[in-house]
């Protein structure tokens, strides 16, 4: 907008500021005005008996408002809308003014081609615009990715209702009256929407990201609404097959880690299998007859040895189940689990399968509950516990330890290791996949750590990194209330 400031304590009100849209309209050169007196510039731009209204205005310290006639340097008159503000401190002294001009030659004409080429932009817009009127959302315009993306050409004049009725059964008029009545926007991501084709009576799930926004006349009163958007079919069923690809890579990596599972499996077997083979060995020496007499009854004896041998047998078919469990493919299942317990177990499959001069503890608060796929977590803890192993093997402190604390709503693992740390190139791309240095690795640790992280709406990161040691965390809400909020925006 073009405009200049004076200086109201300076004799003549000079001018102080123009800007470049004023040097613009009136064909005055900055460095030749800058210093002027107002009388003199404006002698030059309107007309008299307008100057002299102003000056009047000035010194009463009043806002005012002129339709005059102006003129430019080099070039035809114009009519314009000259605005006069008092520029005042905190105390109410005024000290300088500023004039805006309004150029009101055309306006009309201007607007005019201003919307017609509005129209063509969103008319080719490669997202869909759509505009209604009233209160029954009756179609004003519509461009062609809108009318493609609901499959009907027939929209302008007729209501949304009349239009598409199978959006009312959905639900989504509601949400047109909810933004008309309150003006407040509506913004949705990924939300289905069900289409009919009138052609042929098919139905087709597409999904879209769009806002509804009232529109609002000179007064403010809502006349209608502004939609914009677009379709995200494609990418959202991109998005599940790279899900489902991520979850075949994930099963792949478990597979592949079933090596070295079964060496955790031998090892962690022994003790209770052990405990089972003598057990059994007392129970048969118990139950020689010539053992049995008063003074030493063999039949306590026999019932402690038998819940040994129970004992250790649950222990030996919970190692089993444990393995199966995060070996096997299936749907992710959130549920809420005790972190505590699934850290140990992580532990303990980690522990047998490293040098035993490596210490991994825990400092978990008890009754630390998490809700999330408890498999898939594991899985996340599992391979961060063993990079933390890696990392220790060259040092003289081989400590690794995880913990876990509640931040913002979220619920925060972080492994932290004694290691030599994570160098600046490699900590850039750490959750990227890359070319594994480890023999037999495939590069894909930390990247399906991340994909499972992101995909309960959490976070993974290095949170430090130094050469005493390194700490990678990952972030899970306490309450993931996503479906939830997804099924309340449809």
């Amino acid at each position: 907008m073009p405009m200049f400031f004076t200086d109201d304590h300076a004799p003549g009100d000079p001018i102080i500021f123009a800007n470049d849209a004023f040097l613009a309209l009136t064909g005055h050169a900055r460095a030749v005005i800058l210093g002027k007196p107002l009388e003199a510039l404006l002698g030059s731009v309107i007309d008299s008996t307008s100057m002299s209204l102003i000056q009047q205005e000035m010194r009463a310290g009043s806002h005012g408002t002129w339709g005059m006639p102006c003129r430019r340097i080099n070039g035809p008159d114009f009519m314009a809308t000259v605005f006069l503000s008092p520029i005042a401190d905190k105390h109410g002294a005024v000290h300088q003014h500023m004039f805006t001009f309004v150029e009101t030659d055309g306006q009309v004409e201007r607007l005019l081609d201003q919307r017609n080429a509005m129209h063509a932009l969103y008319a080719m817009a490669p997202g869909f615009i759509a505009t209604s009127n009233g209160p029954d959302h009756r179609f004003s315009f519509a461009n062609a990715s809108y009318k493609r993306f609901v499959a009907k050409e027939d929209l302008e004049g007729r209501t949304v209702a009349e239009s598409m009725p199978e959006i009312v059964e959905q639900g989504f008029l509601k949400v047109l009256d909810d933004v008309y009545r309150s003006g407040e926007p509506f913004v949705g991501k990924g939300i289905p929407m069900e289409i009919v084709n009138p052609q042929t009576g098919e139905k087709a799930l597409r999904y879209c990201d769009f806002v509804y926004q009232a529109v609002r006349d000179a007064d403010g009163t809502i006349t209608g609404l502004f939609c914009e958007g677009y379709d995200v079919t494609e990418q959202r069923e991109t998005a599940e097959k790279l899900s489902t690809l991520q979850a075949q890579m994930i099963h792949v990596s478990r597979v592949n880690a079933m090596g070295t599972m079964a060496a955790t499996l031998a090892h962690e077997l022994n003790q209770p299998l052990a405990a089972i083979a003598n057990y059994a060995a007392g129970i048969s020496r118990l139950a020689d007859p010539r053992l049995d007499d008063a003074a030493s009854p063999n039949s306590g004896r026999l019932a402690f040895a038998l819940r040994g041998i129970e004992e250790a047998a649950q222990r030996a078919g919970d190692i089993i189940r444990n393995l199966r469990e995060m070996t096997r493919r299936r749907e992710p299942d959130r549920a809420a689990f005790d972190l505590q317990d699934a850290v140990s177990e992580c532990i303990r499959l980690v522990q047998a399968t490293v040098s035993p001069a490596i210490t991994i503890t825990q400092d978990i608060p008890v009754a630390t509950h998490m809700a999330a796929d408890r498999v898939q977590i594991q899985q996340v803890i599992i391979n961060l516990l063993r990079n933390a192993c890696d990392a220790v093997m060259g040092t003289p402190i081989k400590q690794v330890t995880v913990s876990a604390k509640v931040v913002d709503a979220h619920l925060v693992v972080c492994i932290c290791d004694t290691g030599a740390g994570v160098a600046i190139e490699v900590a850039e791309q750490i959750f990227a996949w890359s070319e594994s240095s480890k023999e037999g690795g495939m590069g894909l640790g930390l990247s399906i750590s991340r994909t499972i992280v992101e995909a309960h709406n959490g976070r993974i990161w290095l949170e430090n990194s130094s050469p005493d040691g390194s700490e990678l965390c990952f972030s899970v809400p306490i309450k993931d209330d996503a479906a939830v909020a997804g099924h309340s925006s449809a």
